[in-house]
């Protein structure tokens, strides 16, 4: 698995999944590619579902399929799923529960939520966390131009707590801009990712990149001061 563990890949999901081993993955945390509840024209092109659920369902249950695959037994998987097709989840994902997490921006003074279809391997519903699940962010800045629907780091960190314990391995075969690996990293988690787009990909690089010099500056900073005193 060290080929795979964090790492980036440009690749199709189907691809990178056909190289992983079966029960070697602690999570997936995996928000799918294409559009649900408006048709974006993404980087590489319109959503060939075009909104279309059984369209829709055709391209991705390889792919959830898959991920249930390389989960380790009793492993925590959490499907991005927009709501429009709610009324499939049951048929396409078996038992499951939703997760509902709110995101909140002071500085714009809005909030949206997304929905997360959580369950094990073994298809078991996992139950909401008892907490709150209104997570409190700041405005993600210029990147958000750069995707339809990107994900919050603080949204996705608070998935990552409650599934997974330091040390686990965490799948995102759709990460997009890469905001579920950089919540692993900063919760020392061990990650892998990938994503169809060549750009996506990239801009999921450079910010794990900016994340991880930050955090050494940080550690520099630390042991300056506590060098000083």
């Amino acid at each position: 698995m060290n080929e795979f563990v964090n790492k980036i890949f440009h690749a199709d999901a189907r691809d990178l999944l056909a190289k992983l081993p079966s029960e070697s993955i602690d999570a997936v945390i995996c928000d799918p590619m294409y559009g649900t509840a408006k048709n974006y024209e993404y980087e590489w092109g319109i959503d060939p579902a075009n909104g279309d659920p059984e369209l829709h369902w055709e391209y991705h249950k390889p792919i959830y399929e898959e991920c249930r695959r390389v989960l380790k037994p009793g492993g925590a998987l959490a499907w991005g799923q927009g709501a429009k097709f709610c009324e499939h989840f049951q048929d396409w994902l078996g038992n499951h529960r939703v997760w509902t997490i709110t995101r909140f921006r002071p500085k714009g003074k809005s909030a949206t939520g997304h929905a997360w279809v959580v369950q094990t391997r073994e298809q078991k519903p996992i139950p909401m966390p008892d907490r709150d699940s209104l997570v409190i962010c700041d405005n993600v800045g210029p990147i958000r131009k750069l995707h339809p629907c990107i994900k919050m780091v603080e949204e996705l960190k608070f998935v990552v707590e409650e599934l997974t314990t330091p040390g686990d391995i965490i799948l995102d075969c759709c990460c997009g801009l890469g905001s579920t690996l950089l919540a692993a990293e900063q919760l020392d988690r061990r990650w892998i990712g990938c994503d169809i787009s060549q750009r996506y990909s990239q801009i999921a690089k450079l910010r794990m990149d900016n994340l991880r010099q930050a955090q050494e500056k940080l550690r520099t900073e630390k042991d300056f001061i506590a060098d000083r005193c």
